[in-house]
């Protein structure tokens, strides 16, 4: 039986090195721009890493969501790579050894103390690129980042229910603006209500976390592995 346990990931459990994987440009602020935000300050070194950048329609073209995610990479002292220059909703058509290739290239080359991964979704895009991302951190003879978490993307939880392990909170309140703002600079997929793809449904998320761990706001992470 697996027991759930929680604790808050404060800043001075900041490391130095921070790697986070999304398969699409505007998950890893959605899922952790808040422990992002904080890293920076803390003078972490991070590196995102995006599966496809392409959108599926004419508003969002390679150039414009290059663009957009150069300018969350610039705002959070980031470095930024991509993997694939496809479109949206193919990534269930790349061979995974292609992914995890490219994947352990950047992992071998950073050696991040903590990854971040996103959760699995319906989307195949997601499913792909979460069970690349879980074997590209694989132990290697050496080297084994000391947290690999999942962060939440906003229907994800909803869609395919918990994952097993403990999780973890990062309180956010003194920078939930912040996170909204750092969203919004992709500005071709802010969405408006009922979706939570804009101000209110990120905030509303992080008001659940923050309640769930007693502070105003927070993000939640779920733990594959931990080492303390």
């Amino acid at each position: 039986m697996l027991i759930l346990r929680y604790r808050v990931l404060s800043m001075n459990d900041i490391p130095k090195r921070i790697l986070v994987i999304a398969p699409h440009a505007d998950d890893e602020v959605l899922g952790c721009g808040g422990y992002l935000l904080h890293c920076k300050k803390q003078g972490a070194e991070i590196e995102l890493v995006i599966g496809t950048i392409g959108g599926t329609d004419i508003r969002q073209d390679y150039s414009t969501r290059l663009n957009e995610f150069n300018s969350v990479c610039s705002r959070i002292n980031a470095k930024g790579s991509i993997l694939f220059q496809h479109k949206d909703a193919v990534m269930d058509t790349i061979p995974s050894f292609e992914i995890t290739s490219r994947l352990d290239n950047i992992i071998d080359k950073f050696r991040p103390d903590e990854v971040f991964i996103n959760y699995r979704s319906l989307h195949q895009d997601h499913i792909k690129m979460y069970e690349c991302a879980l074997a590209s951190c694989r132990l290697r003879e050496g080297y084994a980042p000391r947290l690999i978490a999942l962060y939440e993307y906003p229907f994800a939880t909803t869609q395919v229910g918990p994952i097993g392990g403990g999780y973890m909170y990062h309180d956010i309140s003194d920078c939930i603006d912040d996170k909204v703002s750092l969203f919004e600079e992709y500005a071709t997929q802010i969405r408006k209500t009922p979706s939570p793809l804009n101000r209110n449904g990120i905030m509303a998320l992080a008001r659940i976390r923050g309640v769930e761990c007693g502070v105003d706001y927070a993000e939640k992470f779920y733990v594959q592995k931990i080492m303390q």
